[in-house]
């Protein structure tokens, strides 16, 4: 979600990019306008059929077909998977809350070599998840400090004797010991929402489905995929093309976040093993054997975003080398006759993806060799090639900007395979051979200081971009040449092959230079990711307010007189008091000792100051409560908030109190409502202990913070705001889509 530009402290609400109004306008038009992004689709697959057929029929005789064939081939892939992002991407259902089931639940965190600063939010989430749970701490790593926080927190502790097939064996060695209806499986550092099982365990009613998938977030902003706040180079698959492919039964587990049936799992003797995605092989195999997989469009964790470019690489590689690994002869279960041919068609589409690379070799040496030889891939091009060509081109553009709905500019994705172009190269061979894939950990809690460390990981793009421009700089001095004396040196070559050379190699080269800028000028010295707040605070005994947050550290904001008074500076130590929200909206202060590592002007007139440093916190219980308020009350609060404001409002008319004032309820979203009393009493940003009465006698309890008071022409009060419910099971009755166009909730997550 983009951030609000007036507001540095606003809370980050953890919202699929494709239903929020992004910084790439277009695209956002087009999630408000999908029509118009279908009949584009419609024209540009049209014209790209159209221009494929002409270039054989035309293009074809005279040519050298040496060169013909590669590079036509190549634009065929590209059509090919056009086809399959248009598929996907065709629409996007609305995703309901069902009516959440009773199920007992074991959630399984693992981990190997994580830091405990990640695993401990992480435990914490998973105990502030509602619901009939069993947590399972599976340290890979046997690790005392692990078998410890495993104990404070009273949740029990797995290990093994060796880490055979990593993070799918640590799994499997876990399961004969699992009791419960339904495996909830976290990376080490997804951090869950309260409301996980509320909002997924209601798919289980259907007894063919295995496994609930979500969305994974991820809350270091400044990570080396992250776009603008919330958006990120993952955005588009989890929130466009998986919930597209709910439509087509082909959403696979992405190993975190998932809800899984435990019969189901056993049925098909646990976690696969055969490659380094033990998440996709084990979809493969629930869906062979009969099982749907399913994906609800919300976010309801947080991880970790690799932090620079070497952990973003060495993750795409493990999930490339799984990939195309799985269509090893004797392997190949995504194009088993069990599937559907949507199925079979979906994940054809994602080898495809991984082997991108080789359609980028054969544009280079097409390019490099008609511009420097001369050679003749084409037997026309004349001026017709040129037109269907640039058609063909911008419509797909125009088209790829309103299927992605505003989560990706129209050069990232190109600039995304150029990226990776290494990495899914060395992961090819993975389909020809048999060797063991080795399970390497994405690194987390790291630094990233750019420079040429980083940039030397693009070799590859910047060396066939160099080779490209370098041809073209020689095709461009010899038509200089020929144009002021008359002869070149080299063999002539038609105006459109220079020009489709050109616009191809002058667009590369921006995309290459602006990315290798980009990657040599990050600079991010802070291992923990700092949330930023806006939270009542205390600095040696003085009022202040806290900008930023995390478990280890705090920013401070203070008038510039306290840190003269009192001799606050760099290297001094000072006690601060952190005034914390609990999950139910109790207030919890937080008590430390900052060691002040950096002082800073905060206003233009310097009456305010920053100071910045690490915290060590007085006891395990304020600890705890600025995890819990930063990891879990925080993105928690945020998404409600922000649902709020677009889910559709119910008229009801409920018995209700407010902090024990008698009131009446007179209507109800997912996570807001209204409330109609007598007395004004109420003040803007309060929070307020909500009863609610129920039809059927059933009383509620929770919280509602307080957003507008108004007074009617009866000289009652309205009181509307968000609300915390103690549980949710009983939502559902009371929210629906009935009343509200279709084409007015695009952006509407709804309880059915």
């Amino acid at each position: 979600m983009q951030k609000n530009l007036k507001d540095p402290t606003r809370p980050y609400a953890p919202m699929p990019a494709s239903v929020i109004r992004t910084r790439i306008r277009l695209g956002s038009w087009f999630s408000r306008h999908q029509t118009a992004g279908k009949i584009i689709s419609v024209a540009a697959l049209l014209t790209g059929a159209f221009y494929l057929v002409w270039r054989v029929v035309f293009t074809l005789p005279g040519a050298d077909p040496i060169f013909f064939w590669p590079l036509f081939l190549a634009e065929a892939f590209g059509y090919i998977t056009f086809i399959t992002l248009v598929v996907e991407a065709w629409e996007i259902p609305l995703t309901p809350r069902l009516a959440p089931l009773d199920l007992a639940v074991d959630i399984i965190i693992a981990t190997y070599d994580e830091d405990i600063d990640i695993v401990l939010p992480t435990v914490i989430g998973a105990k502030k998840v509602r619901g009939n749970t069993t947590i399972w701490l599976c340290d890979d790593g046997r690790r005392p400090e692990m078998k410890k926080l495993a104990k404070d927190y009273d949740i029990k502790y797995q290990v093994r004797d060796d880490n055979l097939y990593a993070k799918a064996g640590n799994i499997n060695a876990v399961l004969p010991k699992l009791k419960g209806d339904l495996i909830l499986v976290l990376d080490a550092d997804h951090v869950p929402s309260p409301d996980f099982l509320e909002a997924t365990t209601g798919y289980f009613v259907d007894p063919k489905l295995a496994l609930i998938q979500t969305a994974h977030s991820f809350r270091n902003h400044n990570s080396v995929m992250h776009e603008e706040e919330g958006r990120h180079e993952q955005s588009l698959f989890f929130d466009v093309l998986l919930p597209g492919r709910n439509r087509l039964k082909s959403v696979f587990w992405c190993g975190s976040a998932g809800l899984i049936r435990r019969s189901a799992l056993l049925s098909v003797g646990g976690m696969a093993i055969a490659t380094s995605t033990e998440d996709f092989e084990t979809s493969l195999s629930l869906q062979v054997a009969g099982y749907d997989i399913k994906y609800h469009n919300e976010h309801l964790v947080q991880g970790l975003a690799p932090d620079n470019m070497e952990a973003y690489t060495i993750q795409r590689f493990r999930w490339a080398q799984g990939t195309i690994g799985s269509y090893r002869k004797g392997g190949r279960k995504a194009w088993s006759r069990e599937l559907s041919f949507g199925q079979r068609f979906s994940y054809t589409g994602g080898l495809l993806y991984h082997v991108t690379p080789l359609q980028r070799l054969a544009y280079t040496l097409s390019i490099f060799a008609v511009t420097i030889f001369a050679v003749q891939p084409v037997g026309y091009a004349g001026e017709y090639y040129l037109y269907f060509w640039g058609a063909w081109v911008l419509l797909s553009l125009l088209s790829v900007v309103a299927l992605e709905r505003g989560v990706t500019q129209p050069f990232e994705g190109m600039r995304n395979n150029l990226i990776v172009l290494e990495a899914f190269l060395r992961a090819l061979p993975s389909m020809f051979t048999k060797t063991e894939m080795k399970f390497v950990v994405t690194p987390k809690n790291e630094v990233d200081l750019g420079g040429w460390g980083s940039v030397k990981l693009l070799r590859l793009p910047i060396i066939l971009t160099g080779l490209t421009i370098t041809a073209l700089a020689i095709r461009w001095y010899d038509i200089w040449l020929n144009n002021v004396y008359g002869q070149g040196f080299l063999a002539p070559m038609s105006a459109t092959g220079i020009i489709v050379a050109t616009v191809f190699g002058v667009v590369e080269a921006a995309i290459v230079f602006s990315m290798t800028a980009r990657v040599y000028n990050r600079r991010q010295h802070r291992k923990l990711w700092r949330f930023p707040v806006d939270m009542p605070a205390k600095l040696a005994n003085k009022k202040a307010k806290c900008i930023d947050l995390h478990h280890a550290g705090a920013g401070i904001v203070v008038p510039s007189s306290v840190v003269t008074e009192d001799e606050v500076g760099v290297g001094s130590t000072v006690e601060v008091c952190v005034q914390c929200r609990t999950i139910t909206g109790a207030s919890v202060v937080a008590r430390g000792q900052m060691k002040v590592t950096n002082v800073g002007p905060f206003s233009e007139a310097g009456a305010a100051v920053r100071l910045g440093g690490p915290v060590e916190w007085n006891t395990h219980e304020d600890r705890d409560a600025v995890v819990e308020h930063c990891y879990v009350v925080e993105p928690y609060v945020a998404r409600n908030q922000a649902w709020a404001r677009r889910a559709p409002r119910v008229p009801v008319s409920l018995q209700a109190t407010l902090a024990e004032q008698p009131a009446n309820c007179v209507d109800l979203s997912i996570y807001g409502a209204a409330f109609m009393c007598e007395k004004d009493a109420w003040a803007v940003g309060e929070i307020v202990e909500v009863t609610l009465t129920l039809e059927d006698g059933h009383v509620v309890n929770g919280n509602l913070e307080v957003k507008n008071v108004t007074l009617g022409d009866d000289e009652w009060f309205r009181i509307g705001g968000t609300t915390q419910w103690a549980e949710t099971s009983w939502l559902h009755r009371y929210t629906t889509l009935a009343m509200v166009p279709a084409s007015r909730n695009r952006s509407v997550l709804p309880p059915v």
